[in-house]
């Protein structure tokens, strides 16, 4: 049905004291004489924002979806005209981008890895619009591109629990902007709602977030066991669905990861539990005993805390297995019709999807048991919680909305911050950043595809833009096959590294392989440097990112407390005279902690005479600024007022 289709229709334009609104009303619809429903529009007057709100009348039970509001009319074929869209960490589209974005697994819903934020925009060079979606639970997006041309965004809405309830939206307008003004725009209503909860105020509670900032992470895996009823079991390679490594093992391994130099390491431990890797969850209570049982997970977790880092264990309390102890279909969710979804993709085989209204009882028994056992993580990651939709229960015991659903997934990070324990999920999204404190990954979309395959527009962190001092983010480090280097990802992010990342399913999440292979030194270097920008720009807001001269190869990201990415520093003035070449080097060596690309000194005799002196005389070059030099800024240091210190231990930040 179209709106249009309404036989009666009303239109009520008036002035309210807090603006003017338009209010319509749609009912005798042929052959669906029951549905009426109404609109609102009305323009605030203190912001100029436009609010839009959708409430059904009558014969909400027999509508399932609604696609309003619509798409704006966005069709010229120009690259200065961009959609902005929070498909995982972002991705603006041009107006005439090549490629179309493909199926979106999630059917572009807000809340989901289909979308972190809850709004879209589009832009132009006169001006620009965020549609902020207020009701997100039950609402996503939907696109209509021409290949090669333009894009047209829209909402769609569906049923809760069989009816559709009242849905509210707002237009929020810009003059001349980019994607970093929607997302500050956005950052501002977060905060003004109160939901902006930074990583300085959750490490109020939570110390032990200070010590995750600056680690490289580690992602392993103790048992594996696929189910015959998994789409995972391979028949003709029995040995790909059972194997096992020894908590020993990765605690051997950790150990000479800190004695090459490492660094704090975060591990994260999948498979640690008596059934192994995706099986049997919520059961996950006891420690798998051939892995060498507590005491090993324990002598794990020293081996972890050795070297100053963290260890998490992998849990789940959304995937309701059929294998497990305490399944029973009265707490799996149930449709309106009383059927109860589920499928067998995963290693454990046959699961329903455990109703969120159970997931705090299991998580508070198994924590319980594994602390009578001696086991105390210093994280828990709940696994899918972030990137899958929140789920919907029909059944009248415990009846629950995708809504309620996604705050009782909330109210298990928070019960995790109650014992002290970080918590962690699949991805990041919008409506859990007040209470997540780091992730598994928060990618572009490209990296969820096979390296070379077409790009459906280009990347930008709309996420970070908002929450980057929110929530810890770990990046994939690979050498790609097709030449591409994620660290620099990570870089402009200023994340976290993965040091290693075993992945638990072949070709999923990421894990393609077939890249460029590191040496140990090599990767440990990278993250290093990595980690250590990560370290010092962890607590700061990303203020922007740019494509400097438009060129996609280039980007820049710039945080609030100054640190700034593809920088060069350039050491002159008379000062640079009384210092000895090498005390330029000792200083120079320092410049890695500022995270600038590159440095350069003037050079002089000194230089000269150095060179000499290590039989490099016929490398000099005289180096000096243009009479007339500009620079993105100046740092200017009086040396005749700079007093001797004593560098303190492990780290110049202490001097």
């Amino acid at each position: 049905l179209r709106f249009s289709d309404a036989l009666a229709q009303m239109h009520d334009c008036r002035e309210t004291s807090l603006g003017g609104e338009v209010v319509s009303r749609y009912t005798g619809f042929p052959g669906e004489e029951q549905i009426c429903f109404e609109t609102r529009l009305w323009l605030e007057t203190a912001t100029g924002e436009l609010h839009l709100e959708w409430t059904p009348l009558a014969g909400a039970e027999r509508v399932t979806r609604v696609s309003w509001p619509g798409p704006m009319a966005f069709d010229e074929v120009r690259s200065d005209w961009q959609t902005v869209l929070p498909l995982r960490q972002g991705l603006l589209i041009p107006n005439n981008w090549p490629n179309p974005v493909g199926r979106l697994p999630f059917g572009g819903r807000f809340g989901t890895a289909d979308a972190y934020l809850p709004w879209f925009g589009q832009i132009r060079p006169e001006g620009g619009y965020l549609l902020l979606c207020d009701t997100p639970a039950n609402a996503g997006y939907e696109l209509f591109q021409k290949e090669g041309g333009s894009t047209r965004a829209g909402v769609w809405l569906d049923a809760s629990l069989g009816s559709m309830t009242p849905r509210r939206f707002r237009y929020l307008f810009f003059d001349a902007c980019t994607y970093n003004d929607l997302c500050k725009a956005y950052r501002r209503i977060v905060r003004e709602e109160g939901r902006l909860v930074t990583l300085e105020e959750k490490a109020v509670r939570l110390p032990a977030i200070r010590k995750l900032c600056g680690c490289s992470f580690l992602h392993k895996s103790v048992k594996t066991h696929v189910d015959p009823e998994s789409r995972f079991f391979d028949p003709q390679n029995p040995g790909k669905n059972d194997h096992l490594t020894p908590f020993a093992v990765h605690a051997g391994h950790v150990r000479e990861l800190y004695a090459a130099g490492s660094g704090p390491l975060y591990v994260h431990v999948d498979g640690w539990a008596q059934a192994g890797y995706d099986n049997r969850h919520p059961d996950a209570d006891s420690v798998c005993a051939e892995a060498g049982g507590p005491e090993g997970l324990r002598s794990l977790i020293d081996a972890v805390h050795e070297g100053g880092g963290l260890l998490g264990l992998h849990d789940q309390y959304r995937d309701f297995y059929h294998h497990a102890p305490s399944y029973d279909p009265d707490l799996a969710c149930r449709n309106p019709d009383g059927s109860i979804p589920g499928h067998a993709m995963w290693a454990g085989g046959p699961q329903s999807y455990l109703c969120t209204t159970q997931a705090q009882r299991f998580l508070r028994r198994n924590l319980s048991l594994l602390e009578e056992a001696g086991v105390l993580p210093d994280c828990s990651y709940l696994d899918v919680f972030t990137c899958n939709e929140g789920d919907e229960c029909a059944n009248p015991r415990h009846r629950m909305t995708r809504e309620e659903s996604y705050r009782l997934r909330c109210r298990c990070f928070a019960y995790l911050a109650s014992k002290g324990i970080l918590s962690s999920s699949e991805e990041v999204n919008d409506w859990a950043a007040g209470d997540q404190v780091f992730c598994h990954y928060a990618p572009y979309e490209f990296m969820m595809n096979p390296p070379g395959a077409p790009q459906p527009g280009l990347p930008v962190p709309l996420y970070n833009l908002v929450y980057h001092d929110c929530v810890i983010q770990p990046w994939m480090m690979e050498k790609t096959q097709d030449g591409g280097d994620y660290m620099l990802y990570a870089l402009l992010n200023a994340g976290a590294p993965y040091l290693e990342r075993d992945p638990a399913y072949p070709n999923i999440d990421g894990a393609f392989g077939g890249g460029d292979e590191m040496t140990l030194g090599e990767k440990i270097r990278r993250c290093r440097t990595v980690a250590q920008l990560q370290e010092k720009t962890v607590f700061a807001e990303m203020l922007s990112h740019e494509f400097p001269d438009g060129d996609p190869a280039r980007q820049r990201t710039v945080f609030a407390n100054g640190y700034v990415k593809n920088k060069v520093m350039e050491f002159v003035g008379p000062g640079v005279a009384s210092m000895t070449t090498d005390y330029r080097n000792g200083v120079d060596v320092m410049t890695t902690e500022t995270t600038c690309l590159s440095s350069i000194w003037r050079t002089d005799a000194d230089t000269k005479e150095f060179l000499e002196k290590h039989h490099r005389g016929d490398e000099f070059k005289e180096l000096n600024p243009e009479a007339v030099a500009y620079y993105d800024g100046c740092v200017e240091i009086d040396l005749s007022t700079i007093k001797p210190m004593i560098a303190l231990p492990f780290h110049p930040s202490n001097a």
